[in-house]
């Protein structure tokens, strides 16, 4: 099995045809169509079912697409980092994170360390994707942090902290709830569409809930599902709805004709800091994961530190009382922003996990 039969074999996947393959690669057809025959010999399996003029992927097709990808994603990082090696360039810092932490966590904190002391010397990567990819890449060794809400599933990688804040409304300036100190769910007119971010296996369950009408008897309420907060910004922006968003977006991104209110449910955004537990960190890296925390213990409104196992806290942890702050402009090793009235564990020194 030869790198060029790979490289073949995901382009005609990817272009849909043998003949567009070769124009990809700046090869001939027929050295193409060779390729993938001498492949799928080689292998014992076909590749592809050919329907001219496009071809598509078979069953068993579509699973070893899977492993090339890795490898040849493998193989252009390895071609990248030599090239940095044969430079005298450190290695990259390499971060993955879910979409709209990417966007409203990452950014400001890389911004505040450049102003002081950056945390990268050469080059960093900054790669944003579902949550499942973010635990992927940080397992396969193509991110050193990945930046995830939780929960999840996390397979070779470790915590280093987990936090949680409670998600906010997204409502058009002007709109009658706008100046509500506290928007109640209940109020809301069954006629407007709910905007939320799409949660497969985290929030679904409390956000469902969240949404359902007052009335058992009343038709579904008008509901749209996105992967962006910036999506999610830009609909509510537009007049189609209201939104319910984490509350990082809101800390960040807050366009003049937006406004953000508390609702009258508990809907805890969790999200947390992960590396590969067979892998250290550097110490570039750990700073980063503590610049991470100092930033969302000190800006994100009512941020408390969760535990090991990453599920959010089963009640509010400030419905006893409502004005009390959650330890912010707190290190990770004060016990302050480490709520321990609300039972969290701790690392030995301190740190939350």
């Amino acid at each position: 099995m030869e790198i060029r039969q790979l490289e073949a074999f995901a382009a005609v996947h990817s272009a849909g045809s043998v003949t567009a393959a070769a124009r990809l690669l700046d090869r001939s057809q027929p050295m193409v169509s060779r390729q993938i025959q001498d492949l799928e010999q080689e292998l014992g399996f076909t590749l592809f079912t050919r329907t001219r003029p496009h071809v598509t992927l078979t069953d068993q097709g579509k699973e070893f697409y899977e492993e090339v990808h890795n490898v040849l994603a493998g193989l252009q990082q390895l071609d990248t980092r030599s090239r940095e090696i044969a430079a005298g360039q450190a290695r990259p810092m390499r971060i993955a994170a879910t979409y709209s932490l990417g966007s409203a966590l990452v950014p400001p904190v890389i911004g505040r360390l450049e102003q002081s002391d950056p945390v990268f010397e050469y080059k960093m990567l900054l790669h944003t994707m579902e949550p499942q990819g973010v635990v992927q890449a940080v397992s396969d060794g193509q991110a050193d942090i990945g930046v995830v809400s939780l929960p999840i599933d996390l397979g070779r990688c470790q915590l280093h902290w987990s936090g949680q804040a409670p998600c906010l409304m997204a409502l058009p300036q002007g709109h009658p709830l706008s100046g509500d100190a506290v928007v109640c769910l209940d109020g809301l007119d069954e006629r407007i569409t709910v905007i939320t971010l799409s949660n497969q296996t985290r929030l679904r369950h409390r956000l469902a809930t969240a949404l359902l009408p007052s009335d058992p008897a009343a038709p579904p309420r008008r509901h749209i599902e996105t992967t962006s907060s910036l999506n999610a910004l830009m609909l509510v922006r537009a007049g189609v709805g209201v939104a319910l968003l984490d509350p990082f977006t809101a800390v960040d991104m807050a366009p003049s004709e937006i406004v953000y209110r508390p609702i009258d449910r508990h809907i805890p955004y969790m999200m947390g800091i992960i590396t590969h537990r067979d892998r250290m960190l550097t110490p570039e890296g750990e700073r980063l994961v503590q610049a991470m925390w100092d930033y969302a213990s000190s800006n994100v409104p009512r941020f408390v530190a969760g535990d090991s196992s990453g599920l959010p806290k089963s009640a509010d942890p400030f419905e006893a009382d409502p004005e009390e702050d959650s330890g912010a402009e707190t290190d990770i090793g004060d016990e302050a922003g480490a709520d321990t009235e609300a039972g969290s564990d701790t690392e030995a020194g301190g740190r939350p996990i």
